[in-house]
């Protein structure tokens, strides 16, 4: 090759490499340059480490922290993250109107830049300054400029808006930012005693007043509610005053965070003005005033937490159900999809199986607590007796071959408003249930159950052999079905 062509060659290459070199280091990109053009300030809010927002002799400090805003300063507090948001999207779409070179934009007399009216200052992989001065002769502008940027520009406004808000505006109006998947524990103290709820293995209970499974979806509206309570004002925290609060009317709930940890305490006092409700939350720094929703943890009570359902069978899991009414036993055994009765081999309507399930599953026990005895509720020898048992005819690592039971439930004697006694099993709290379900096993037989205490017996009860019936908890064995 010619020493002279490979000369020139090499010449024009680097000639072209320097002048990309230069203009990628000169020129934006065709769309960077378009949007440095069109808006005040170009960065990635979600980048930012902190920012001020000074106005005047206020500063308002914000720094990010495991993911979340706090306001540092005047006060330090959980930030709203929508406030901060709203004013950080702001900033970072806020579109130029026009744009004049200077040397010095706040020399510029009527664009009070000299001393902004408010200034932003962002920190993060770069610092970013914006202020905003005076309105300008255009009705919704006013001057702003970019720090170290020779350029008087015209702006919108409406960014001063969300810039002027008070301190209190950016603060969070949730009360906690929990929610009910944090919490394995509460304890609600009142002058009329004190309640304490776990959650064990994914279930909750209610360990006082008394010891009860509780309903998983009253256990979480419950807590959604207090939890979420809004933040009506924020009080001064140099108050030393103590609220005038309603004698008795001082509710302290103890939250254990999931998987342990320091307690989280919350005490809301019931004031003599209508509807004000005093909180005192340390993480949240101090006096609060929260909306009447709060007024909740005065009015709870035990029974509204319980567990309303005698309990719950899969449908798909049940082989055998055991009835017994009035003293007649009868077993429905599944067939695959269709059922029968073992005594007589008659066929059962699958319909009528599945309405007993659904009936059983989705009862609402009406009322707990009754001072009863078994005699008194006809639960000593009750009328109508409900079984539930899955079969396994291998045996598996957990449990072994045979019928194992998965629900039971003993319904007595009618009350004078025509519900019915029920507990669950022999050592079940007696409770008050609806008819429908006894009702519904008495239609499945075509008997009729005691409605009332009955009058006193003229003749002996006859004798039994315990051995010529199943036991309480036993399904026949399928060899004979």
């Amino acid at each position: 090759m010619n020493p002279r062509a490979t000369l020139a060659l090499l010449i024009v290459t680097l000639l072209a490499v320097g002048l990309l070199v230069y203009l990628r280091q000169t020129v934006d990109p065709t769309r960077e340059a378009a949007e440095t053009r069109r808006y005040a300030a170009i960065f990635d809010p979600a980048a930012l480490d902190e920012f001020d927002l000074t106005r005047g002799n206020e500063t308002l400090s914000f720094r990010r922290v495991l993911g979340g805003w706090r306001l540092i300063a005047p006060v330090e507090d959980r930030a709203d993250p929508a406030a901060v948001d709203r004013l950080l999207g702001a900033a970072r779409f806020l579109a130029v109107r026009d744009r004049q070179r200077t040397r010095d934009p706040a020399a510029v007399p009527e664009s009070g830049l000299a001393t902004p009216r408010v200034r932003l200052d962002l920190r993060g992989p770069r610092t970013v300054r914006l202020d905003f001065g005076s309105a300008t002769a255009l009705p919704g502008e006013i001057f702003a400029r970019l720090g170290g940027q020779p350029e008087l520009l015209r702006v919108p406004d409406s960014i001063l808006e969300l810039a002027t808000a008070t301190a209190s505006d950016f603060r969070d109006p949730r009360l906690t930012d929990l929610v009910p998947e944090d919490i394995e524990r509460f304890t609600v103290r009142r002058a009329d005693g004190e309640m304490t709820l776990r959650l064990e293995r994914g279930r909750w209970f209610i360990d006082k007043p008394v010891r009860a499974a509780a309903d998983p979806r009253a256990i979480r509206d419950f807590l959604e509610r207090l939890l979420g309570l809004r933040i009506t004002d924020f009080q001064p925290p140099a108050a030393t005053t103590a609220p005038d609060a309603l004698p008795g009317q001082v509710a302290q709930l103890a939250l254990t965070p999931r998987g342990g940890g320091e307690e989280i305490h919350l005490e809301l006092l019931r004031e003599t003005t209508p509807d004000r409700i005093t909180a005192r939350y340390a993480p949240r720094g101090g006096a609060l005033t929260v909306d009447p929703a709060a007024l909740l943890l005065f009015d709870v009570s035990p029974e509204e937490l319980r567990d309303r359902s005698l309990g719950y069978v899969e449908p798909d899991a049940i082989d055998r159900i055991v009835l017994s009414v009035a003293g007649k036993t009868t077993t429905l055994v599944r067939l695959e999809d269709d059922w029968m009765v073992h005594e007589d081999n008659q066929p059962v309507e699958a319909a009528r199986v599945d309405a007993i399930v659904e009936a059983f599953n989705t009862l609402q026990v009406a009322g707990f607590g009754t001072a009863a005895s078994p005699r008194e509720t006809g639960l000593d020898e009750p009328a109508i007796r409900l079984r539930f048992f899955a079969w396994l005819s291998e045996n598996t690592p957990e449990e072994p071959a045979g019928g194992h039971l998965v629900a039971a439930a003993d319904f007595g004697w009618a009350t004078p408003e025509g519900d019915v006694f029920a507990r669950t099993g022999e050592d079940g709290e007696t409770v008050i249930i609806p008819s429908e379900l006894p009702e519904l096993l008495e239609d499945l037989l075509g008997l009729s159950g005691p409605t009332g205490p009955p009058a006193p017996a003229a003749t002996p009860e006859l004798e039994t052999d315990p051995s010529e019936t199943p036991g309480e908890d036993e399904a026949p064995e399928p060899e004979d079905i």
